[in-house]
């Protein structure tokens, strides 16, 4: 019997090698290992065999009946064999493998599929002012002290003090801003200060002595340092169930250090758009507004994400172009060709222009998963294309909002890359209360 039994398993071995190296088998092998999916969604997976062959292969849910339209009242999705292959039916959320066997019970190829319920937002295109503090203080340069004999010196610098650093406390007392760093040094003289430093993901401890400067008669450490932010963006959307917000599509980084900036506190409020500044070929263009904080958009910064910025409104947001939520498209059901953006480019208007979603990256988890293309020829008269202010405006491709526009290309304005609604969404901040709503 034990001959019998490895003689069969020799025959099975060499049947599945020979599928492996023909054509039909590298083409079940190439099918995906993931798959995502939203509640409602089918899909086909297309087994291109011969009619003989293709009967010789199921799909099933591991633990379940062997039969395809058995599966069980509590999976995920739903199985049925149809002419072209198999049809995947997306019934509730969660998480399931299927299995794809030869002769049903030979494993050939395993699918994680994740279903996901569908979500409804209000699209943004807000024009939106960002006020940011950073959680400690940035390092962005080194300032020398100059004696009387006209000596240079770097307190801090000659320490170890490195740009970038960001100085959370100096002998033990917290330091939100520059004042409060400043005023410390200054009341030390001469004795030696303690600063706790956040390097990265290091913590340390330098110690400095401030040195007095004769021109302004203080103590200084000689660094340049900077507490926070403040531009213009745009709001990609607004939840109106959790009044969660989603801006940017990139993090904010700092200017001089370009490294990401741990928020203290922050805030958005109300932006408009005075004027444009028209990007060229190697110079970005950029918006030019100012703040009004007694507009129609105010809530805080809560994260300074990979994929933007997050928090809450306090105010229950609208948009003109779409007076209901908008069902969210995920990176799988992102096509090649016309889309809309939404921005504001005058005042607070929020308009919509066409744009050419060129090529598509389901795969990028990078924030750049969409090669966008400005078609729109207003749009291409008043900016020549993406310029900066414009991250975080939406991306709307039948009926759906699909994601956000993060970079312009240098050399070529028209184009730019979008990030997919899965990333942004990936970022957001999970809260167990809703903020307060204003009445």
């Amino acid at each position: 019997m034990n001959k019998y039994r490895t003689y069969i398993g020799i025959i099975i071995s060499l049947i599945f090698l020979l599928l492996c190296f023909s054509s039909q088998g590298r083409l079940i092998l190439s099918l995906p290992d993931k798959h995502r999916m939203v509640v409602g969604e089918r899909n086909t997976i297309d087994i291109n065999l011969p009619r003989q062959l293709k009967t010789q292969f199921e799909i099933q849910i591991p633990g379940t009946s062997q039969s395809v339209l058995a599966s069980p009242q509590n999976a995920p999705v739903s199985i049925t064999k149809n002419d072209k292959g198999y049809e995947i039916a997306a019934l509730k959320p969660g998480k399931v493998e299927l299995q794809l066997k030869l002769l049903g019970y030979i494993p050939l190829k395993s699918i994680a599929i994740e279903t996901m319920a569908p979500k409804r937002v209000i699209p943004g295109g807000h024009s939106i002012g960002v006020l940011l503090q950073s959680k400690g203080i940035m390092v962005v340069g080194f300032a020398p002290v100059v004696r009387e004999n006209g000596d240079k010196v770097y307190p801090a610098r000659d320490k170890g003090v490195q740009i970038g650093d960001l100085i959370l406390a100096v002998n033990g007392q917290e330091v939100k801003d520059e004042t409060d760093l400043a005023q410390i040094v200054d009341a030390s003289r001469n004795s030696e200060l303690e600063l706790r430093i956040k390097r990265k993901d290091k913590y340390l401890t330098v110690p400095v002595n401030a040195q007095l400067c004769p021109e302004t008669q203080r103590y200084r450490i000689g660094l340049y340092v900077r507490d926070g932010v403040v531009g213009v963006g745009t709001l990609t959307f607004w939840d109106p169930e959790t009044w969660n917000y989603a801006a940017l599509g990139h993090i904010i980084l700092d200017a001089d250090t370009r490294q990401g900036i741990d928020v203290l506190k922050g805030k958005i409020v109300s932006a408009s758009i005075q004027t444009i500044k028209a990007g060229k070929p190697g110079k970005p263009g950029e918006k030019i507004g100012v703040f009004d904080n007694s507009g129609k958009i105010e809530g805080s910064i809560d994260k300074n994400g990979a994929f933007g910025i997050y928090g809450k409104t306090f105010k229950q947001m609208s948009n003109h172009l779409s007076h209901y939520p908008v069902e969210v498209g995920y990176a799988h059901q992102v096509r090649t060709g016309a889309a809309e953006i939404y921005t504001v480019v005058n005042g607070t208007d929020i308009e919509k222009f066409s744009i050419e979603i060129e090529k598509v990256y389901p795969e990028r988890k990078n924030g750049k998963g969409m090669v966008i293309k400005v078609t729109d020829p207003r749009l291409l008269s008043l900016t020549g294309g993406i310029i900066q202010g414009m991250s975080g405006s939406p991306i709307i491709q039948d009926s759906k909002i699909i994601g956000a526009v993060t970079h312009v290309f240098l050399n070529d304005p028209q184009h730019g890359y979008g990030i997919f609604m899965d990333q942004i969404l990936s970022d957001l901040p999970t809260a167990n209360s809703q903020a307060a709503k204003a009445s």
